[in-house]
């Protein structure tokens, strides 16, 4: 008999998502994916979650989507989820639940008749990390990267599982497009000024897509330089990344902070598009320096590699995809470690 998993999800976005909201998309393939294997599953999410697996909420549909609820108080919600949660899978005999709010769950996880392990999404802020010390003894955690994990040391991880990418839907394009992609929220940490001017340096189009996240540094950053070879396409659904990704010379990622984990990067490398990066947060172990792009400090360095980008070998990049970063990896990886910490 396979072990009853609970997992619970925000509250606050639909899963899995229409769009960029990568949590959400994961908390969707995890919950899929051990519910495909044969586990008994039951998601905690907003009601308007589609899933296989056995689903209990307590609003109907996401947060973000009720008008009376919205960003401003989305939070309440989420306690009356976890609280719900942590009730019912006592009641329902769960063995082990897999928590996507963990500093949430780092609070009821006590409570729980199962051990609890929970999946860290984001770097752990100063508070987060009081919260994960306080707790210690009841929360245990898998990270995404082993960068990290420097973040908050002396907290019990014991796991690092990379994110996967659906290599089925993100086809392999052996021959490399014309233009750069940038894909990702529009912020100033996310470096799109910087791989402006890389496109102008080179004198390529851009293309551009992704939500804004930050509309003043979208007026004053981004918005002036658009036109000619530089193009913002909007915010794209995750069906529209293996048409855009997939059909670019190079994605490039001049990433501005120790970002835990680019999802980005794998599913460039799933369409055969190799990435030019700067060496921060994660890149430096999803990357393999000269195999599957480069990686590179400032933006004439950058500039430089476009030119040298075609000496990538695609096909390379999108096997380090299936080897690496399949669905089939990351799933299997969750039912191993859920499995051994069932009580």
């Amino acid at each position: 008999m396979k072990p009853k998993i609970a997992i619970l999800a925000s509250n606050l976005f639909p899963v899995p998502p229409a769009a960029t909201a990568a949590a959400e998309l994961i908390v969707s393939q995890i919950t899929e994916g051990l519910v495909d294997l044969g586990f008994p599953v039951t998601l905690y999410a907003a009601g308007d979650a589609k899933t296989q697996a056995r689903l209990v909420s307590v609003t109907p549909r996401a947060s973000a989507l009720e008008p009376k609820i919205g960003m401003a108080n989305h939070k309440a919600y989420e306690l009356l989820l976890a609280a719900k949660a942590y009730a019912d899978a006592n009641a329902w005999g769960a063995k082990i639940l897999l928590s996507h709010m963990s500093m949430i769950s780092a609070n009821f996880a006590r409570f729980g008749k199962f051990p609890t392990l929970a999946l860290l999404h984001s770097p752990p802020t100063y508070t987060d990390a009081r919260v994960m010390l306080a707790n210690k003894n009841f929360q245990k955690y898998i990270s995404i990267s082993n960068a990290q994990r420097k973040l908050v040391p002396g907290v019990n991880y014991v796991a690092t599982i990379y994110h996967g990418v659906d290599t089925q839907k993100l086809k392999f394009h052996p021959q490399p497009g014309s233009y750069l992609a940038f894909l990702g929220r529009i912020r100033d940490y996310k470096g799109v000024l910087e791989a402006i001017q890389v496109a102008q340096a080179v004198k390529m189009p851009l293309k551009i897509a992704g939500p804004i996240g930050d509309p003043v540094y979208f007026a004053k950053k981004v918005k002036p330089r658009l036109g000619g070879l530089v193009k913002y396409v909007g915010e794209i659904k995750h069906s529209q990344k293996n048409e855009f990704l997939g059909h670019a010379l190079a994605t490039l990622f001049p990433i501005g902070w120790a970002e835990p984990f680019g999802l980005v990067l794998p599913e460039s490398l799933a369409c055969g598009t190799p990435v030019i990066a700067f060496p921060r947060g994660s890149v430096k172990e999803i990357l393999r320096n000269g195999k599957t792009g480069f990686l590179v400090y400032g933006v004439k360095a950058m500039a430089k590699k476009v030119k040298k980008i075609r000496h990538i070998n695609r096909q390379i990049c999108r096997q380090e995809a299936e080897k690496r970063f399949s669905l089939n990896r990351m799933v299997n990886d969750y039912a191993k470690i859920l499995t051994k910490f069932a009580k």
